[in-house]
């Protein structure tokens, strides 16, 4: 039977042990935000995969928009970032747009991000139209208040305010908080 009162010797304390720290931890909202919940959606500027500048203005798209926070190093984006990488067979209504939002370039390797994201950056030319943007920014993550990632948030782009949000453990939780969402 282990312990159940502070660590032993040599072993490190869980920071569940440590009551600031607790103190300091914030709910992870998951699912559709209504009233005082939704606020402003952001425009992203950042980078694409070839360093060039890109923005993601929210008033450009007529429909939905779904942002995806995810990064290379984490075993629970992999599924995410092949869903993207083949984009028709995501089981999201038409009505949604989807952009995948990395950190900035000086905190990810592009090529990673390519590679992730099933693009090759030697090729020439633009995305294919099937092909998801990424955008590299760390500002968005701010912007957006993403702490970790995988994180998706959906905004509705006719009123230009964030109403979902939710960690994905799969594209089931994904799809649950876009329907749930009513857009």
């Amino acid at each position: 039977m282990a312990p159940s009162g502070p660590a032993s010797a040599g072993s490190p304390a869980s920071p569940f042990d440590d009551p600031a720290f607790v103190a300091g931890l914030r709910p992870i909202p998951m699912g559709p935000l209504t009233g005082a919940g939704q606020r402003p959606a952001a425009d992203i500027d950042g980078e694409d995969l070839d360093g060039r500048p890109l923005e993601i203005q929210v008033r450009s798209f007529d429909q939905a928009l779904l942002l995806c926070f995810l990064h290379v190093h984490c075993d629970g984006c992999d599924s995410f970032w092949r869903g993207l990488a083949d984009r028709p067979s995501l089981e999201l209504p038409v009505s949604v747009s989807t952009v995948a939002v990395t950190k900035g370039p000086h905190a990810v390797d592009r090529h990673e991000v390519a590679r992730a994201a099933g693009r090759n950056l030697d090729a020439e030319g633009e995305a294919g139209p099937d092909e998801v943007p990424v955008v590299m920014s760390d500002a968005a993550w701010a912007d957006y208040r993403v702490t970790g990632y995988p994180f998706f948030v959906l905004v509705d782009a006719r009123t230009q305010t964030v109403v979902g949000e939710t960690v994905g453990f799969g594209w089931t939780d994904v799809y649950a908080m876009v329907q749930a969402s009513g857009l």
